[in-house]
């Protein structure tokens, strides 16, 4: 569940020195926010509009920033970006929160008949899902197939990958649609087992769709962070249907279209616990 409140703690945590660190100060947001992400340069990169957002946004991350002596003043950019993606977007509805409440109004399209449903929604009681603290942030995943290393002839299929940072998603935001897919897959891979190399973008899009499918289908169950999937009625037809709600959406304060178009996952099976 998400609150009212100005020290939060993290799904996963901001790493330093081998150390978790999950605590956050934050403040609510001022008219030079509302400015900033409303830059015309912003339009298109949510993920560098909540980087702005948290730099000014966040007063401390005990352990790690100290205490602000200037509340208007920015934190280390590379700090942010370096931030888990779950966690980024995590603070997001906590600033949202903190300003002026989780409750939105917004126009949601039926995918079953395209009717629009006008929705007031209110986002306090959405899970939050936490990474063990007790585990590394990457996941082990095990292809049908592989990666085929044509110098060897043989095939690998034993990826280790790692939870996305907010540098992934500003680079997801600059993709073409067609490409995201596979830049999120290759994006966290760490290493294949028995590869001397770590699998580029090309090697990425080289797997078989059933190989991707599983990678996809793993990323997907180990998913952390806010589930922002939620389930409504169409007014029109009746139909039940799932959408993702785009987190910097929250904070068009006159409605609109919430849908959200990418998403690193949903609710997951492993390694969380629901807060």
């Amino acid at each position: 569940m998400l609150g009212n409140t100005d020290r939060v703690i993290l799904p996963i945590g901001v790493e330093y020195d081998g150390v978790r660190y999950r605590e956050v100060v934050i403040d609510e947001m001022t008219g030079i926010d509302e400015e900033n992400l409303a830059s015309p340069r912003l339009k298109n990169n949510g993920a560098k509009a909540i980087t702005i957002l948290l730099r000014r946004c966040i007063q401390e991350i005990v352990g790690v920033v100290d205490a602000k002596t200037n509340k208007m003043s920015l934190i280390s950019e590379d700090v942010i970006r370096n931030m888990y993606a779950a966690d980024r977007d995590f603070l997001v509805m906590c600033i949202k929160g903190l300003s002026d409440g989780l409750d939105v109004k917004g126009d949601i399209e039926c995918p079953e008949c395209g009717g629009n449903n006008f929705m007031e929604l209110d986002f306090d009681n959405l899970d939050v899902y936490e990474w063990d603290e007790a585990e590394d942030t990457t996941v082990e995943i095990v292809l049908p197939r592989g990666f085929y290393n044509q110098k060897t002839g043989t095939s690998h299929n034993k990826v280790t990958w790692r939870l996305p940072t907010g540098r992934t998603q500003e680079k997801l935001a600059t993709c073409k649609k067609n490409e995201i897919a596979t830049y999120m897959l290759a994006s966290g891979i760490v290493k294949v087992e028995g590869l001397e190399y770590t699998p580029s973008v090309n090697d990425v899009r080289m797997l078989s769709l059933k190989d991707r499918n599983a990678f996809a289908e793993a990323i997907l169950e180990c998913s952390v962070g806010v589930d922002t999937k939620l389930e409504f009625d169409c007014n029109h037809c009746g139909a039940d249907f799932e959408k993702e709600i785009d987190i910097m959406g929250f904070f068009n304060s006159r409605g609109g279209q919430t849908e959200k178009t990418t998403r690193v996952g949903k609710s997951g099976k492993r390694l969380r616990k629901k807060r």
